[in-house]
C-alpha cells in the first residue's frame, strides 16, 4: 500500500499539489489582510530625523518617524506632533492621524523606543525626541512654525503636559519652537502632580485640551487632573479645557483589553492596570481632538 501510495499517477499527484499550494496562498493572504488591518504606524512617509542632546535630560542620535501631509495641502500648513505611550508604538495614533490628514493638518509620529523599551529615566529621557521633532518640523518648507500642536497617549500625555511648561520650554532650547496648542491623552496627572511640581508653577498660558479616566488606574480619585490644574498660574488654568471620560479606563482607545502590573499605578504606589476598550468614548475623543486642533491651528 505505501509503494501504491507513493507512485500515484501524475495527474493525481499534481493534482494534489495544486490544491496544497491554492491553500498556502489563501492562508498567506489571509495573513496579510490581517496585518494590513492592524496597522501600527500613523500614515505617511517614513522620515529619519537628526537627533539632538539636552543637558541633564540625555541625547539621541536619531529619530524615525512617519510624516503625513493633507491631500490637499497649501504652502503652509500646520502639523501636530505625535507621541506615543509606554507600550511603543501602536497603532493608537492611526485613527487620529488620519482624522487630522482629512481636517487639513499634518502629522508626524516619532518613535521614541520600541515596545518594552520604556526608558528608566522617565519622560526626560525622551525629551530630546520631542526637541528633534519640533526642530524638523519647524525645518520643513511647508510646515507653518507658528502653528505646530502637540498630543500624546499616556507617557506621551505627559511630555505634551510639561512641554506647555516655560521651564521645559526653556531647556529645551531656543531653537526648538514653542508649540501653540496641546493635547494630551491620560496624561496620569497625579504623578504628575507629584514629581514635576516646578514645571507646573511655570505652565504657560498655551490651549490645552486633556482627556483623563475616571476609572484610570495610574490615578489617585476619579477627577485627578484637577490638583494638578490647581498649582498652575491662572493664566494658564483659563487655557486648559478638562474632558472627564466616565467609566473609562486608562488606554480606552486602544483596540485590545490588557491587565498588567505597572510600578508607577495608584500615584506611583504601584498595582495592577486595566484597560478596556471603549469604541465610542475613542470616536468621540478624536472628534474633540481634531476639533480643537483645528480651532487653534486653523488649517
Amino acid at each position: 500500500m505505501k509503494l501504491q501510495s507513493f507512485f500515484l499517477p501524475s495527474a493525481a499527484r499534481w493534482n494534489g499539489v495544486r490544491c496544497r499550494l491554492v491553500l498556502l496562498v489563501m492562508a498567506a493572504a489571509l495573513v496579510l489582510s490581517i496585518l494590513s488591518a492592524a496597522q501600527t504606524d500613523a500614515p505617511g512617509e517614513p522620515v529619519t530625523i537628526p537627533g539632538t542632546e539636552i543637558s541633564g535630560w540625555g541625547q539621541v542620535g536619531e529619530v524615525p518617524g512617519r510624516f503625513g501631509r493633507p491631500a490637499s495641502s497649501t504652502l503652509k500648513e500646520p502639523a501636530v506632533l505625535i507621541l506615543h505611550g509606554s507600550g511603543g508604538v501602536d497603532g493608537r495614533a492611526v485613527p487620529y492621524a488620519k482624522a487630522l490628514q482629512e481636517a487639513g493638518i499634518a502629522t508626524l509620529e516619532i518613535t521614541m523606543f520600541p515596545a518594552g523599551g520604556r526608558p528608566p529615566g522617565g519622560v526626560r529621557a525622551t525629551m530630546p525626541h520631542a526637541a528633534a521633532a519640533l526642530k524638523w518640523l519647524a525645518a520643513q518648507p511647508d510646515v507653518d512654525v507658528q502653528r505646530l500642536g502637540v498630543m500624546g497617549f499616556s507617557w506621551g500625555g505627559m511630555m505634551s503636559v510639561l512641554m506647555s511648561s516655560e521651564l521645559v520650554q526653556e531647556r529645551l532650547g531656543k531653537d526648538v519652537p514653542a508649540p501653540a496648542a496641546f493635547a494630551p491623552l491620560y496624561p496620569t496627572c497625579s504623578n504628575l502632580h507629584r514629581s514635576f511640581s516646578i514645571a507646573a508653577s511655570r505652565m504657560s498660558a498655551t490651549p490645552m485640551l486633556i482627556h483623563v479616566d475616571t476609572r484610570d488606574d495610574y490615578e489617585e480619585g476619579e477627577r485627578s487632573c484637577d490638583s494638578l490644574i490647581a498649582t498652575w498660574p491662572a493664566a494658564a488654568r483659563k487655557q486648559v479645557t478638562v474632558r472627564y471620560v466616565e467609566g473609562a479606563t486608562h488606554g480606552f482607545d486602544l483596540q485590545t483589553p490588557k491587565q498588567f502590573y505597572d510600578g508607577f499605578a495608584r500615584a506611583g504606589h504601584g498595582g495592577m492596570v486595566s484597560v478596556v476598550p471603549s469604541p465610542k468614548d475613542a470616536a468621540e475623543a478624536r472628534e474633540a481632538v481634531v476639533s480643537f486642533f483645528v480651532k487653534h491651528l486653523k488649517p
